[in-house]
């Protein structure tokens, strides 16, 4: 099974998440071995939202647990987060410092063609004249491809800080380029916020004071754009500005996070259901202002979300799934810290994989209050697949070979005193 995962996290290189997020299949083959073990505290909060999506869906469109094509636009969380939990049934025995370094050479390495035929046509700062010029990498969406290259860039600076080399300084530099020429624009601050976290010494306040003000932004921002006479729930907006770049944060600031806002607005506690935000809602019952019953409704499964994790959660989950969701990540950077240092005085064992785990969490988090990245397979995977190695693995058994087979000879030989043999000993000794 471990190296079903392995495979996975080699194949995060692509769109192709049917290929991909085959990391979830030792669940399905070993689902037994979930009882009678120990787990680290993250895992409580992220089975507990897991609960509380499916029982969230069952309630709003239960159907849309045998569709197909629910898991792959509205559900794509489950395919980005079973990996996580595949990683209880199974063991290994790898030395995780040398696979995820590999797989860093592997990714970049395999990105290199691509990327000479795009700066061929193109060239680097194409993007600038001509957005739509952007590298895409293996991916069909440039927020996907940006996501992976800035996740990417995350576990090569930890290759980095575990062993530093000139061959990863020097990937690091053309990932950076990659990542740049994607024109992603929360890509980019994601993996640039890793710096000054670094910096700042990864201390609990700094990234509690990171949360909370992409919280209060992402709120703020929903609630200046809301027109009071604009009807979120049935208008359709229309894009106007011939700039696709600047049409997209029109189309985020003036419609999707003042839509999410009004989606929470009327069921803040546990939201609307999970995946609604794309559906047509036709008519809301309220309860006491707290919780809104949607009904009439017309169920989409596209690509069409808040383009903010943490709206779209409080819009479809309320407080209770975003809350749970923070509390996973909160719990999964500390894990991540803690088995770093920890690493340290343990010859290094698996300090890649743990800086990697926390530092793309944070990259993720940050990324997440620009697009709907928490659940997006093409972000989360490749961390989701390293959490799964990190807690399938287990301390390498020494190599211990057999010592020669000394014979003792007695005290007494025939023809010899106690007293002779022990002195040829000594004298041997000597």
């Amino acid at each position: 099974m471990a190296y079903v995962t392995l495979l996975a996290l080699f194949l995060t290189v692509t769109n192709l998440v049917p290929l991909s997020a085959i990391g979830f299949l030792p669940i399905i083959l070993c689902a037994w071995r979930f009882f009678g073990r120990r787990y680290p505290a993250f895992i409580t909060p992220l089975v507990a939202f897991t609960a509380f999506a499916v029982l969230s869906t069952l309630l709003y469109d239960p159907g849309s647990l045998i569709d197909f094509e629910f898991y792959r636009r509205d559900g794509n969380f489950f395919v980005s987060y079973a990996p996580i939990l595949a990683g209880c049934l199974y063991i290994h025995r790898w030395d995780l410092n040398k696979v995820l370094r590999a797989f860093f050479v592997f990714a970049v390495g395999v990105n290199v063609p691509v990327y000479a035929i795009y700066l061929a046509h193109s060239g680097l700062l194409s993007i600038f004249t001509n957005p739509d010029a952007s590298f895409g990498s293996y991916f069909i969406a440039r927020n996907a491809a940006g996501g992976f290259l800035a996740m990417l860039f995350c576990l090569g600076v930890a290759c980095y800080l575990q062993k530093r080399s000139r061959l990863i300084l020097a990937l690091l530099a053309l990932n950076a380029m990659m990542l740049f020429s994607t024109y992603s624009r929360g890509s980019l601050l994601g993996a640039a916020m890793i710096l000054p976290y670094l910096y700042l010494g990864r201390k609990r306040w700094v990234l509690a004071s990171l949360i909370a003000c992409l919280l209060a932004g992402s709120i703020a921002v929903a609630i200046y754009h809301t027109e009071p006479s604009v009807n979120y729930m049935g208008y359709t907006f229309s894009i106007s500005n011939g700039d696709a770049k600047v049409a997209n944060l029109d189309i985020r600031y003036e419609w999707l996070w003042p839509r999410a806002l009004t989606y929470f607005r009327q069921s803040p506690i546990i939201g609307f259901g999970f995946g609604s935000f794309d559906d047509q809602i036709h008519t809301v019952t309220s309860y006491f202002g707290v919780l809104g019953v949607p009904s009439g409704i017309t169920v989409e499964h596209s690509d069409s979300h808040a383009h903010n994790s943490y709206l779209n959660f409080l819009a479809e989950l309320g407080l209770v799934g975003l809350t749970l969701m923070l509390t996973f990540y909160w719990r999964l950077i500390r894990w991540g810290q803690e088995g770093a240092n920890a690493a340290t005085n343990d010859q290094g064992q698996n300090f890649v994989a743990f800086r990697f785990i926390e530092l793309s969490s944070v990259c993720l988090l940050v990324m997440a209050a620009t697009e709907h990245r928490l659940v997006s397979p093409s972000n989360v995977l490749i961390l989701s697949l390293v959490v799964s190695l990190v807690l399938a693995s287990r301390a390498p058994q020494p190599y211990v070979t057999s010592a020669p087979h000394t014979v003792r000879p007695p005290d007494h030989l025939p023809g010899r005193s106690a007293r002779s043999v022990s002195t040829s000993r000594y004298l041997s000794r000597e």
